[in-house]
């Protein structure tokens, strides 16, 4: 019996045990969740000024620019419905689909585009057309004969769908088809929006109200919903348990059988769609823009913001968590890219930036044209420089070691910038051979080397100053870069190559011009692993190794695109970064070490540009920092439009996405061909193209592509981005063709896409016709064979004659023919390029380059009948320079050539690709703005105005400095156009009379 008591204490005490560890697991796993659900909550969304922004117009290839519904296929095409017809996009073209037989639609007017509970893509909308695409092909039901604006489907597959003006209709999956309408309950017969709930409720969304039907009752009762003004419901969405309802008059939520406004500043909006986004709310709107509601509040953003239309239509959120947004003019999408520029628009002081410098205390200096701008957690400030610098214009940034900037300006010399001020100033009056500071270096001592335009300086701790030029030494006066080694080198880039200035005060100069050509030096940087410090040039990558002094040049010679390169980067994972005229430049760690080992040829890259986040491409240099690595890990990169930054390890959040990859086309011998598994061609086919998409829209100009036949190839072959691969002369046989894909740096698609197929041969390809064929042509061999020899023997002579005689007939004519080919070649040569020089005059101002009066006045033409046939705004600017016959007078007729150059360049810097600028004669210039409203051509207006009021004339005349006036008409549908020319050369008098330097609008 104590046996037994004494067992089952042992086994009670594990018990308690087991239990005890059980709700240590259960703890633990609930911290874990807490930590997760907390990290996920504070993980907060990026701006949405910071999502990079593309647009696609029928320009692009879209069949019509009102976009009416967005939605992915499981395949991961993209669909876009028009009232022109639903076009699937690949990424990088739009294949569009119409009424006709192969989608069964009456009308090319697509309304709604959704998925069915198998996920194939329901399409409806004019004439009641209502189609399905599956994989097995097209299926259409007949049409409904009214405007379809809504589907949805049930649990029972009955699809449900909302009609502009003939209520709801039920279609049934055995067939039938039932119609329901104001005397059947329902509210209005205009059903804007239908949704099938979670519990199978059925939510209409009609002209006036919102109601619900039971679609599991054996009889339809609709029961309205309480709390709602009598207004249109737009959009429904679920949203959790509840459900988001957007109305003519505002943003509601249906929860627990409650309505309420969804939020204060929702009220009276105007929600024309919706989407849901983790714990974020996409609103779109009927006039205002596009709102996002999440934690950082309510944001919004317009056609001032880069929208093509405040209109919106549609919003969808893809796989790769992209934001497509349908408007009026156009598609338009808002997505996490690997660099975020900052420009203007997002606080700076200017665009064009020249320097970018990293702070000890976490913020980021910028130095533009215009003045400085220090960006930190907390936003972005001016740094105003007024008080010693005129312009303004930054060139070059350094930190002191007491944490002071020092400032290197155009024309003021350098600043150094403390406590809220200017302390101390330093310029040609003070000892500085020239006040352009392209380059600034402190050293240990306190002192300080300033590079300038004119040579090089050295501000000692103690203010005395010291001058460098080329009779000290220096290959070239003009200095554009300094890097102190800490063994006391000091190497100095110029216009003429790299001097080094040793400890013992001797300079020496590197042979650059060795290293094909290379002359300019724009940027030093040290690497981390090895004695390397890196030399931009202007003929590309320069490794200078600090132990020996060797040169080895990386530039056209390893694979590089470009010659000038401006300022290296090497990031945390020791991967180098390179700024360009043509974007920024990746090269992998590894791949470096091997070319400087001499154990590679030739370096892979990855070359980013306008579609990954930059504004442009164009990368400034010439002065320093022209890039570096922030305290964060962060790069940034001076260009001539913005600041753009980059964080490294992000890369591998977009090489994460793996793209699905399709086959979508086959050629043979340059015809088309359906594809169809197991096809067999004809013999003879002896040229295949086959053409491959891979579905990601990130990145899709750059997904790399590998293929491979079996029966073929013997390995994958790599395609890079070239998304077709060609074979031909294959021999008769079967073969299967195989496809993958990946963005740069990620995984290959394990899924891939296959396609087989059998080449028949010719009746003289199969073995059996060589044996009969071999002995029939062994004895017709030998017959032929003594006849013909035969016949030769008299032919011979015969032959030699003829040939003789002919050759000398032909060797003359030959002669005459060249010579009359070469004279007729020369004159067509020369009447082309005269004609194409007569073409260009006639069309171009010789001074400005821009068009004239003639070209002006054509495309004038063409855009007001563009903006009276499609009602988009249209906007005309007349453009006066200023009391310019002043200027002409006192300095000169060249000085004002060249000002009227300056103004046309930085009015074509302010306007887009689609905007006409014109020399509309002496100092007026005319641009035409169209899809433009008057208020944003006022705005467009301003900046000009500014820029050319901010512009620094000091190049070509001390006190020099212009101003513009300006006259904004909008088109009013004026049958002539003159009228609209009138109207705003009023407004440019009026704004002359005015006083000048302001803008006026045409009433």
């Amino acid at each position: 019996m104590s046996e037994v008591t004494a067992v089952a204490k042992v086994m009670a005490r594990t018990i308690q045990f087991a239990l005890r560890q059980q709700r240590l697991l259960l703890l633990l796993a609930a911290i874990c969740g807490n930590i997760f659900f907390v990290y996920s909550s504070v993980a907060a969304p990026a701006r949405l000024a910071d999502y990079f922004q593309e647009n696609w117009t029928t320009r692009d290839g879209l069949p019509h620019n009102t976009i009416n519904s967005i939605n992915q296929t499981t395949d991961g095409y993209l669909w876009i419905a028009t009232w022109e017809g639903a076009t699937r996009f690949n990424g990088r073209e739009f294949d569009m689909f119409g009424r006709g037989e192969l989608t069964g639609l009456p009308d090319s007017g697509i309304r709604t585009l959704t998925k069915d509970r198998n996920g194939n893509l329901l399409l409806a909308g004019s004439r009641g057309g209502l189609s399905r695409r599956s994989a097995d092909g097209w299926y259409s039901w007949p049409a409904f004969d009214v405007l379809i604006n809504a589907v949805t489907q049930s649990s029972n597959d009955s699809l449900w769908l909302g009609t502009e003006g003939q209520g709801l209709f039920q279609q049934t999956a055995d067939g039938r088809r039932t119609q329901y309408r104001v005397a059947d309950g329902l509210a209005s017969d205009v059903i804007h929006s239908v949704l099938t709930d979670s519990h199978d409720r059925l939510w209409i969304g009609s002209g006036r109200g919102l109601m619900w039907l039971d679609t599991a009752a054996a009889q339809a009762r609709f029961m309205p919903v309480r709390g709602l003004p009598a207004v249109p419901v737009f959009v429904l969405k679920q949203y959790g348990d509840s459900v988001l309802i957007g109305t003519e008059r505002g943003l509601y939520i249906w929860r627990q059988g409650t309505v309420e406004l969804f939020a204060a500043g929702l009220a009276d909006m105007p929600v024309s769609t919706l989407l849901i986004q983790d714990k974020q709310v996409w609103i779109g709107t009927t006039d205002r823009g596009l709102l996002r509601y999440s934690e950082l509040g309510l944001e919004t953003l317009s056609m001032a913001g880069g929208l093509p239309n405040n209109r919106i239509l549609s919003l969808y959120l893809d796989r790769e968590n992209s934001v497509w947004v349908g408007t009026n003019g156009g598609l338009f999408r808002l997505r996490d890219a690997p660099f975020v520029t900052y420009t203007a628009e997002n606080g700076l002081v200017g665009d064009y930036v020249r320097a970018v410098m990293p702070h000890s205390d976490g913020s980021v200096w910028i130095g533009t044209s215009q003045g400085i701008s220090r960006y930190s957690a907390t936003g972005i400030e001016h740094i105003n420089l007024a008080e010693a610098s005129r312009g303004q214009s930054v060139l070059s940034l350094a930190e002191a070691a007491d944490g002071s900037v020092w400032v290197g300006t155009y024309s003021d010399g350098a600043l150094q910038w403390r406590d809220g001020r200017v302390v101390r100033q330093y310029d040609r009056t003070s000892g500085l051979l020239a006040n352009e500071i392209r380059a600034i270096l402190p050293d240990a001592g306190g002192g300080l080397w300033f590079g300038s335009g004119q040579g090089l300086n050295y501000l000692s701790a103690q203010g005395d100053i010291q001058n460098f030029a080329t009779a000290e030494g220096l290959p070239a006066p003009f200095v554009m870069a300094l890097y102190l080694h800490k063994d006391g080198r000091l190497f100095i880039g110029t216009g003429g190559g790299v001097a080094i200035r040793h400890p013992d005060g001797k300079i020496s100069v590197l042979d650059l011009p060795a290293l094909d050509g290379a002359e300019y030096a724009f940027g030093f940087t040290p690497d981390p692993l090895t004695e390397i410090l890196w030399m931009a040039t202007d003929r590309g990558l320069v490794a200078y190794d600090l132990s020996n002094g060797s040169l080895q040049m990386l530039g056209r010679n390893v694979g590089l695109p470009l010659d000038k390169v401006f300022q290296a980067v090497v990031d945390r994972q020791h991967n180098l970064w390179l700024s360009s005229n043509r974007g920024i430049l990746r090269f992998e760690r590894s791949q470096l070490s091997e070319i400087l080992a001499a154990k590679r040829s030739s370096l892979d890259y990855q070359l980013f540009g306008e579609g990954d986040g930059m504004q442009s491409a164009q990368a400034n240099g010439g002065s320093m920092p022209a890039a570096a690595m922030a305290a964060d890990g962060s790069l940034w990169f001076a260009t001539s439009k913005g600041a753009s930054t980059v964080q490294p390890t992000a890369l591998k959040r977009f090489a994460a996405n793996i793209p699905p990859v399709v086959i979508e086309a086959l050629k043979v011998n340059g015809v088309t061909v359906a594809l169809q598994q197991g096809l067999r061609l004809a013999a003879g086919a002896n040229r295949l193209e086959l053409q491959f998409a891979g579905l990601g829209y990130i990145m899709p100009q750059r997904i790399q592509y590998r293929t491979k036949l079996h029966g073929f190839d013997a390995d994958w072959v790599e395609r890079g981005s070239n998304n077709s691969a060609e074979y031909t002369n294959l021999p008769p046989g079967q073969y299967q063709f195989s496809v993958r894909a990946s963005y740069p740096q990620g995984e290959w698609s394990a899924q891939q896409a296959n396609f087989s197929f059998v080449i028949a041969p010719y009746f003289w390809q199969r073995p059996g016709f060589w044996l009969i064929f071999a002995g029939a042509g062994l004895l017709f061999a030998g017959i032929l064979l003594r006849w013909r020899l035969n016949t030769l023997r008299r032919r011979e002579q015969l032959l030699r004659w003829q040939v003789a005689e002919k050759t000398v007939e032909l060797q003359q004519q030959t002669d005459h023919l060249r010579a009359v080919d070469k004279e007729r070649s020369e004159l067509l040569e020369q009447i082309k390029r005269q004609a194409q020089e007569f073409a260009l005059q006639a069309r171009l101002d010789a001074l400005t380059g821009l068009a004239n009066r003639r070209a002006f006045d054509e495309s004038l033409a063409r855009e007001c009948a563009r903006a009276r046939r499609t009602q988009l705004p249209l906007c005309l600017v007349l453009l006066d320079i200023d009391h310019f016959k002043l200027v002409n007078d006192t300095f000169s007729h060249s000085i004002g050539d060249e000002v009227l150059k300056l103004v046309a360049d930085t009015i074509c810097r302010h306007c887009r690709e689609d905007d006409t600028v014109a020399r509309w004669g002496g100092e007026e210039f005319a641009v035409l703005l169209p899809n433009t409203s008057v208020h944003a051509a006022k705005d467009i207006c301003e900046r000009i105005r500014l820029a050319i009021m901010q512009t620094d004339c000091s190049t070509l005349a001390a006190d020099l400095h212009i101003t513009v006036s300006m006259g904004i008409a909008g088109f009013a549908g004026e049958a002539q156009h003159d009228k609209l020319l009138s109207r705003s050369d009023s407004a440019l008098y009026r704004a002359k009379q005015s006083g000048r330097n302001r803008i006026d609008i045409a009433v």
